[in-house]
């Protein structure tokens, strides 16, 4: 209880910080007061309430998504490699956010419930075609499944490298946005991100039992009389919409999902509610301060924060695929 407080006092502190940077510094106290209400100063009121705080927010609930994504699929799966960048539902989801936009801006074409419902469509694909292609026989072993969401991944970046080539003249602005930027968040983006990160919470701890012994394999949970298959088709397909929605507001950001649940467990161990509510504040912080980097190391350039989580993320990947490799 002392750490998970610590989390939620470090995370306000975090954002009001995160908030302070920018073309204008305000102090601590001005960011403060701003959130009271008590700030005489109505252009410093504009920057914090209506450009900072929606994508300082938005970059939080973002990573508080992709953190408690990872350590489901992992709790899933048994395997702390698994997370929505290496199965392929980022990549499927960044292709039906980029159909969506060129049918709207080439073609005039609105399909029902916007961008979300054509990244989500294509994050349910390439998961089911991920799966598809790993499974032997009844079995679907692990190494076959991050192969197949890698070749999924590759195919559907290739699909969205050559869309974005063929229907877009700015191809730097578009390629920007795919390796992730949380630059245009509103706080319209925000309350539906934080609508899917609600749903997300209540699901997982729905079935925090059947979670936590489906964690110890499937005969363990046929014993329990659980449905492993049936509970992997929820928690999977929630996690599947939270991912996409999250991919379409805010372009791919990998590794999120690997690296904070693998850290948490290590902490908190693997009861899935204890280890979800840890992964949102310690992804959420994760994602936000990756958002302060990328936006302050360059500037007025600003870094793809992708590039910023790939960077951490990547040397992690490895660490953890040589330590599973060494315990097979």
């Amino acid at each position: 209880m002392p750490l998970f407080l610590f989390l939620m006092i470090s995370s306000f502190i975090l954002i009001i910080f995160f908030n302070s940077f920018g073309t204008v510094k305000l102090s601590f106290k001005d960011i403060l007061l701003i959130f009271f209400n008590k700030n005489p100063n109505k252009i410093y009121t504009n920057i914090i309430l209506n450009i900072r705080l929606p994508r300082v927010l938005g970059s939080f609930i973002t990573g508080a998504i992709l953190a408690i994504s990872g350590n489901i699929l992992q709790l899933i799966i048994q395997n702390p490699l698994a997370d929505p960048y290496i199965l392929g539902i980022s990549s499927g989801a960044s292709f039906g956010a980029v159909i969506y936009s060129a049918l709207t801006m080439i073609y005039a074409i609105k399909l029902p419930f916007g961008m979300e419902s054509t990244a989500f469509f294509f994050g349910v694909f390439s998961t089911i075609l991920v799966f598809l292609i790993a499974k032997e026989g009844k079995k679907i072993p692990i190494l076959s499944l991050i192969l197949s969401g890698v070749i999924v991944s590759f195919l559907f970046n290739s699909i969205t490298t050559l869309f974005t080539v063929m229907y877009w003249k700015n191809l730097i602005h578009v390629n920007i946005w795919l390796m992730g930027s949380t630059a245009s968040l509103t706080w319209k983006d925000c309350y539906i991100l934080l609508f899917v990160l609600f749903l997300q919470i209540i699901t997982s701890l729905l079935f925090s039992k059947q979670l936590n012994v489906l964690s110890m394999g499937e005969h363990m949970a046929v014993y329990s009389g659980i449905n492993p298959e049936k509970i992997k088709i929820i928690l999977i397909g929630i996690n599947v919409l939270a991912v996409s929605i999250a991919v379409s507001k805010t372009g791919i950001i990998g590794f999120v999902g690997l690296v904070i649940p693998h850290i948490v467990r290590k902490v908190t161990g693997p009861y899935s509610s204890v280890s979800t509510f840890y992964s949102l504040f310690v992804g959420g912080s994760f994602l936000a301060a990756s958002d302060f980097v990328s936006r302050t190391i360059f500037a007025p350039t600003e870094l793809p924060i992708g590039v910023v989580t790939s960077i951490i993320g990547a040397p992690v990947f490895i660490y953890i695929l040589k330590r599973e490799r060494k315990n097979d």
